[in-house]
């Protein structure tokens, strides 16, 4: 707690060291918390709970400086409060300057109109019906956090998971506090969909297809990846769960679909085509496919893989989560360290220690901030990547090797509940 409050309080320590170190020291106390949980101390769920709601604090009154996104979430939801399709116009466009707000300058690549989805922007619009501060936009995104953390406390109970680690691995991760309560980062948002989706998929559940199909459109309006999880669902649930997510996402794009296809499109195509930061193993893929469209095809060609894997060997829907979008991180052209957020929900259910990992490893892309804020340029260090990637790439080998096959964890006392439970699905929990 101390280190994370630190990291954000202490603005006069030099970037990146030592100031970068201070979230190292965060993820060394959340492994070693996990490693005594996980080892039979017990840790009452209400000092977990106390401390996770504490760390937060400390950090939601200070202006985020490691990311300048929220104010794109800021402008989004003004200009539909104006009455204005966020879609329609980029923020740097002169039809706007009536509305330019004092913080217009801070909003990152102006020139580019909107990427985010239409739930994304309802959520925006009701920050801006709350304020439209970046306080509003935080406590709005923390209160999600903290509810996806209900979710997830309940699918371990529910599954007889441990809830004690399930709670610590989710509620003390230093990268969920750092995005959501300082860098007000909206992932929390999407998260409570994840969430909402394991609980209600679980073996033991009724929920029908039609509520499944729905909850996952909701997480997709909100960012796209979590649609890929759409074959894994209609192979458990039936094709309802398809017909229903697509008439919601539908439903969804209705506001704003008026604009055209081209302006509703544009932000997206410029983000999927020139974007790239911190990329894993996009960056080997580069060196053998010269063309950038090419290599993100051949990225998207195992990212697909993967899809068909679970599908086909009717993964449940956590299994199927940690290993579809973990694949997308994996082969990603682009990974700022708040997307690993997405895998956090069945990377702590799982107690999966690579993806764990990953979201610890994955703060040193902050490593050129110092410079961006002076120069305008964003070095990368030659040692990054191999020091942010390898870990991860190495425990996943391990994994495949202890196991000799397809992704069932190791039996390292963490897993053994876990598996206990999965090894009853086919029983309990699938539908042929």
């Amino acid at each position: 707690m101390l280190a994370l409050a630190a990291f954000g309080w202490l603005s006069g320590l030099e970037w990146p060291m030592p100031r970068l170190g201070l979230p190292g020291v965060a993820l060394a106390c959340y492994g070693l918390s996990a490693v005594v949980v996980a080892r039979g101390r017990s840790v009452g769920l209400r000092w977990i709970w106390l401390f996770a709601i504490l760390m937060r604090a400390s950090l939601i009154p200070l202006a985020p400086e490691l990311s300048d996104d929220v104010y794109r979430y800021l402008w989004d939801g003004h200009v539909q409060l104006e009455g204005i399709n966020p879609y329609r116009y980029a923020p740097a466009h002169e039809a706007l300057e009536a509305i330019r707000t004092p913080w217009h300058a801070l909003i990152n690549n102006p020139d580019v109109p909107t990427i985010y989805p239409p739930l994304a922007q309802g959520a925006f619009l009701l920050v801006a019906m709350l304020g439209g501060t970046i306080l509003s936009a935080k406590l709005l995104w923390t209160a999600f956090d903290l509810l996806t953390a209900v979710l997830l406390i309940e699918v371990a109970r529910r599954r007889g998971l441990p809830v004690g680690l399930v709670g610590l691995l989710y509620l003390w991760s230093p990268l969920l506090i750092v995005e959501t309560a300082w860098s007000a980062h909206f992932d929390a948002f999407g998260l409570f969909w994840l969430a909402l989706l394991l609980l209600w998929s679980g073996p033991s559940s009724t929920t029908g297809g039609s509520r499944l199909g729905a909850t996952l459109a909701a997480a997709t309006m909100t960012k796209f990846a979590p649609l890929a999880l759409l074959p894994s669902l209609v192979r458990q649930r039936g094709s309802r769960t398809a017909l229903v997510c697509a008439g919601a996402i539908a439903a969804f794009y209705l506001p704003y679909v008026w604009v055209g296809l081209g302006p509703l499109t544009e932000g997206l195509r410029t983000y999927s085509e020139h974007w790239t930061a911190n990329e894993g193993a996009f960056r080997l893929i580069r060196r053998v496919v010269d063309d950038p469209l090419q290599a993100r095809a051949v990225a998207g060609v195992f990212v697909l893989g993967t899809i068909g894997l679970a599908t086909w060997h009717d993964f449940s829907l956590d299994r199927a989560m940690l290993w579809i979008l973990g694949a997308g991180l994996l082969f990603s052209p682009t990974i700022h360290p708040w997307y690993v957020l997405w895998i956090l929900p069945a990377a702590a259910l799982r107690s999966n220690i690579p993806l764990l990992s990953l979201s610890g490893l994955v703060f040193l892309g902050y490593w050129g901030l110092g410079d961006y804020l002076s120069s305008g340029s964003w070095p990368e260090p030659w040692w990054a990547p191999g020091v942010v990637w390898i870990p991860p790439w190495a425990l996943l080998a391990w994994y495949a090797l202890r196991l000799g096959g397809m992704g069932r964890q190791p039996q390292t006392g963490v897993a053994e509940a876990q598996e206990a439970e999965r090894e009853q699905t086919d029983e309990r929990g699938r539908r042929p």
